[in-house]
């Protein structure tokens, strides 16, 4: 058995051996680290009671917000540097990482310059609706927060180094190790100390600091000397397109948040909120296989990059075909999960809540057509030709809002995604044609923008 498995990983051009190592590593740790975070659900809560588990969720909530003012340079930094590693360009690749790191340090000062009066400044308690408590704990555990943080999110750039030299996996092993030393510690703190949000957002906080700050010493005197960050490499000139691609990156990822994160919402205002658990329990079981598919592809971008930059098309549209013969099984799962559908949201929910078989299927129809167009944007991704990505996602998100209010007063929650299916197709089409432009060398205009 470990015989085959080891010829299977073996098999190939170095590239694709690295990818599927680094794609069999990462379902290892994401799938522990998942099963790591159900396990230690129940012990968090138990430790901090519901009041203040439901404090802490809203506070972990920001980090997602926070992030935005990377405003796409880390995605940025990963092409230029996956292109610069590729033609052997060590000066390029010291520069750039050199110079985002500066950018991203800038950034980081600023937030926290901003946000420290600010915590000390609003009443939290009326915030997070929590009365009869110090409003000391609350600031101080935003204080603890936002610190460690800011420090995390110069720091987190190692995982773009990571991801650009195709080795996606390390950024993984760092977020399982978190997970553990922070499972450890919540045991900890429920044998040996008294309920504290405090203790909870410093330890989940100061851990991944911890452990990016002993990855990034290690690497960075040893595989990355040669690219090591220094003040002396930071360079305007590479910068300007370095932020030229990010920002798009950023617009992008900016529209696919409001595209995805306003379901919720529009449900909520239009039905009302009871409606909203049958549609996100239909998404969370749908979305295992979205989540699946998404570890396989993501080494495939850098792959992309290194691959064009070489001018090994073949290489490219081989790897396209695997990944097309894959989708194939990803579809022939999602039909089996609908079939499967009611007896598992039975056993799952029992009689809680009711899900209709139309919601199940446009929900898998959605997980299916996100599937085949993320095949083609990785490539267009991983080459940086995203400007036509990028109005296509400003005008669906600004399509999908007004589109799902209609659809969800004449159809119920379906509407929703239904709109949302119907916003997406459209890149069924395009993306592809994109895809066949830029390998044949005919992407003129805005398809090679």
């Amino acid at each position: 058995m470990k015989k085959t498995i080891s010829n299977l990983l073996n098999k190939g051009d170095s590239r694709f051996v690295l990818l599927k190592k680094n794609v069999a590593v990462s379902f290892m740790l994401k799938g522990i680290g998942l099963l790591i975070g159900y396990i230690r659900f129940p012990l968090t809560l138990s430790y901090l009671g519901n009041a203040w588990y439901g404090v802490w969720l809203t506070i972990g909530s920001f980090t997602g917000w926070l992030s935005f003012f990377n405003i796409g340079l880390g995605n940025g930094l990963r092409n230029k540097l996956a292109e610069s590693l590729a033609q052997n360009n060590i000066e390029d690749s010291k520069k750039y990482v050199s110079s985002t790191y500066f950018v991203i340090s800038l950034i980081s000062l600023g937030i926290y310059i901003v946000l420290v009066p600010i915590i000390f400044w609003i009443d939290w308690n009326s915030v997070f609706n929590v009365q009869d408590v110090s409003p000391s704990i609350l600031k101080v555990s935003l204080f603890s927060f936002v610190t460690f943080f800011c420090v995390k999110f110069v720091l987190r750039l190692l995982r773009t180094v990571f991801e650009a030299d195709q080795k996606p996996a390390f950024s993984d092993l760092i977020d399982f190790l978190s997970s553990v030393l922070f499972f450890i510690a919540i045991i900890l703190l429920i044998n040996y100390a008294e309920s504290s949000l405090v203790y909870v957002v410093t330890i989940h906080g100061s851990l991944p600091v911890v452990l990016l700050v002993g990855f990034s010493l290690y690497y960075y005197n040893n595989s990355y000397k040669s690219i090591r960050p220094s003040l002396k490499y930071v360079d305007r000139k590479l910068l300007k397109g370095l932020a030229n691609l990010g920002v798009k990156f950023f617009i992008i990822q900016t529209s696919v948040l409001i595209l995805f994160s306003t379901d919720n919402i529009i449900i909520t205002r239009v039905l009302g909120p009871e409606e909203v658990v049958g549609y996100e329990a239909a998404r969370k079981f749908f979305g295992i296989v979205d989540m699946g598919f998404s570890i396989i592809l993501v080494p495939f971008w850098s792959a992309f990059t290194d691959a064009y930059t070489k001018g090994e098309i073949n290489w490219v549209r081989q790897s396209i075909m695997r990944l097309l013969k894959l989708l194939s099984l990803v579809a022939l799962g999602l039909v089996v999960m609908f079939f499967a559908s009611p007896w598992v949201y039975k056993v799952w929910l029992g009689d809680k809540v009711e899900i209709s078989w139309q919601l199940s299927l446009f929900m898998a129809v959605f997980v299916l057509i996100r599937a085949w167009s993320n095949v083609f944007i990785y490539f267009i991704n991983g080459v940086g030709k995203v400007k036509l990505q990028l109005l296509l996602s400003i005008i669906i998100s600004v399509v999908n809002i007004p589109l799902s209010v209609m659809l969800a007063k004449h159809f119920g929650v379906v509407g929703v995604i239904m709109a949302t299916v119907a916003c997406l197709i459209i890149g069924v089409f395009i993306y592809p044609i994109q895809y066949f432009k830029i390998i044949r060398k005919k992407d003129k205009g805005i398809w090679g923008q």
